[in-house]
C-alpha cells in the first residue's frame, strides 16, 4: 500500500544545526582609524550627550500618546515619544530598541538612564545609513547620533562613511533591526553580513571641531581637510564586526528565509539570565506555509568582563543555542530564565502587533495566547527588576517607545 506523502506545511519542525551559526571577525583596521580620528576630533560621552540633547519639544507624560495603540489590549508601564518631525518623517524609520538595563547589571550610566533606538535612512540619495535616538528618561530629551564606517581615503587621512551593505559606498542602508547595549559597546545587527560593534567612547563632536562642518547636508566625511556629517552634529564610526564566514549570505525575495545556512539579522536582545550573558539574534521570515521557513533564532556567548564576544580558541564567535520559531513574521524576540518572549506584525500599517510567550529547546512552541499590541510593533529589549519589555513602533505617525508587563 502507498502512503500519501506528507506536504512540507505539516510536517514537524526539525531543530536548526549549530554549525550554521558562526561568525568571523572582520575588524581589519577599523579601531586603527577610529584612533585617528580620535586624534583630530573632539569627543563627548553618553551622560553629556544625554544631558544636552536637543530634541526637546516632543510630547509628555499624558501628552504623549499615539494612534499605535488603538489596538493595544496590554498595559502600558512608561512611554516615551518623538515629536512631530521624528515622528511623521517618511525619510528614517524606528527600528531596533535597547536600554541602560542591556549596558549595565545596576542600570545607570553615571547619573542617567537611557533608552536607545536604531533608525535606518529608507530614502535613496543621499543614502545616509543609520542612526541613533538616545533618550534621557528623566527628560524625555532625546539626541541622535549618527553612525558611520571608518576608512582611510584616498589621501592617507581618516574619513568615514555612511553604515551600507555592502558597504562599498554604494550600498542601500542597513537595516538596523535590532540593537543591544551592552557594557561600553553598541551591537548592530546587518540583516545580509552578521552583527557591527560601535564604542560608546569614541562619539564624536564635529560641531565643536575646528575643522568641523554641520549646516552641510549633502556631505558625510572628509572633503578638503573638512569632517562632515550630513548636518548631525555627532558620528560613531565602527570599530568591530563579525561577519558569515562566506561573506553577505543571500536569501528569498519578499521577505521569506531559508531552512538552514547562514541565518539573517534581522532583529537583537540581550539575556542576563544566562552564563554567560548572550545575544539572541533571529530572522523575520514571511509566512511560507512551512514550519522550518518560520526563523531561527541563536544565542551568541558575551564576555562580562571585557563587552565584547566570547570567542573559541580560533578566533570564531559560535553561537551555543539555535532555534526554530513557532510563528512566521516575528520582528522581534528576547529570552530571560529559559523563557521566549516574540513580538510579531501581519496587520500592516492599521492592524495589530503581537505580543506572545514562547518555550522549548531546539523546536520553540507558544505558550499562552496571542496578545495585541501597538501597531507596528519591533525589536524587544527586557529591563530585569522591573521584569517588562520595551518596544518600538515604527509607522509614520504612529511611532512611540514603550513598556508592557510581560505576558
Amino acid at each position: 500500500m502507498m502512503t500519501a506523502a506528507v506536504p512540507a506545511s505539516a510536517a514537524a519542525a526539525t531543530p536548526p544545526a549549530l554549525s550554521d551559526f558562526q561568525l568571523e571577525p572582520t575588524n581589519g583596521n577599523l579601531q586603527g582609524i577610529v584612533d585617528q580620528l580620535d586624534a583630530q576630533l573632539p569627543k563627548l560621552g553618553v551622560q553629556n550627550i544625554l544631558a544636552q540633547a536637543n530634541r526637546d519639544d516632543a510630547p509628555k507624560g499624558d501628552a504623549c500618546t499615539s494612534p499605535a495603540f488603538d489596538t493595544m489590549t496590554r498595559p502600558v508601564v512608561r512611554k516615551f515619544c518623538f515629536n512631530a518631525g521624528d515622528n511623521g518623517t517618511e525619510e528614517w524609520y524606528p527600528q531596533g530598541i535597547t536600554t541602560v538595563a542591556d549596558a549595565q547589571d545596576d542600570q545607570q550610566w553615571g547619573t542617567k538612564q537611557a533608552i536607545l533606538v536604531s533608525w535606518y535612512d529608507k530614502q535613496t540619495a543621499p543614502v545616509k545609513g543609520v542612526r541613533v535616538s538616545f533618550l534621557d528618561m528623566s527628560t524625555g530629551n532625546y539626541q541622535h547620533v549618527l553612525l558611520a564606517y571608518p576608512y582611510t581615503n584616498s589621501n592617507g587621512n581618516p574619513s568615514y562613511e555612511p553604515v551600507t551593505t555592502p558597504q562599498a559606498g554604494d550600498g542601500s542602508s542597513v537595516h538596523a533591526g535590532g540593537i543591544a547595549w551592552y557594557g561600553n559597546y553598541l551591537y548592530v545587527v546587518d540583516t545580509r553580513r552578521g552583527i557591527r560593534v560601535f564604542d560608546m567612547r569614541y562619539i564624536f563632536d564635529i560641531k565643536s571641531a575646528t575643522n568641523g562642518n554641520v549646516t552641510d547636508s549633502t556631505k558625510m566625511g572628509r572633503h578638503d581637510n573638512t569632517y562632515y556629517s550630513y548636518g548631525y552634529r555627532y558620528v560613531m564610526p565602527q570599530v568591530a564586526g563579525y561577519s558569515n564566514p562566506g561573506g553577505l549570505a543571500t536569501f528569498p525575495p519578499d521577505y521569506k528565509c531559508n531552512p538552514d545556512g547562514p541565518q539573517k539579522f534581522s532583529f537583537l536582545a540581550l539575556d542576563r539570565s544566562t552564563t554567560p550573558d548572550a545575544l539572541t539574534t533571529g530572522e523575520y521570515c514571511a509566512d511560507q506555509g512551512d514550519v522550518n521557513l518560520n526563523g531561527r533564532v541563536a544565542q551568541w556567548p558575551l564576555d562580562a568582563a571585557t563587552g565584547l564576544p566570547k570567542l573559541d580558541s580560533d578566533g570564531m564567535w559560535r553561537a551555543t543555542a539555535a532555534h526554530r520559531l513557532p510563528k512566521p513574521r516575528v520582528q522581534g524576540a528576547l529570552s530571560t530564565d529559559g523563557r521566549w518572549y516574540l513580538s510579531s506584525t501581519g496587520g500592516g500599517t492599521t492592524g495589530p502587533g503581537h505580543l506572545q510567550a514562547a518555550t522549548g529547546s531546539g523546536v520553540l512552541t507558544t505558550d499562552g495566547p496571542e496578545h495585541d499590541v501597538a501597531i507596528g510593533v519591533e525589536d524587544l529589549s527586557f529591563w530585569p527588576g522591573q521584569n517588562d519589555l520595551w518596544t518600538v513602533t515604527e509607522h509614520p505617525g504612529k511611532r512611540i517607545m514603550y513598556s508592557t508587563t510581560l505576558p
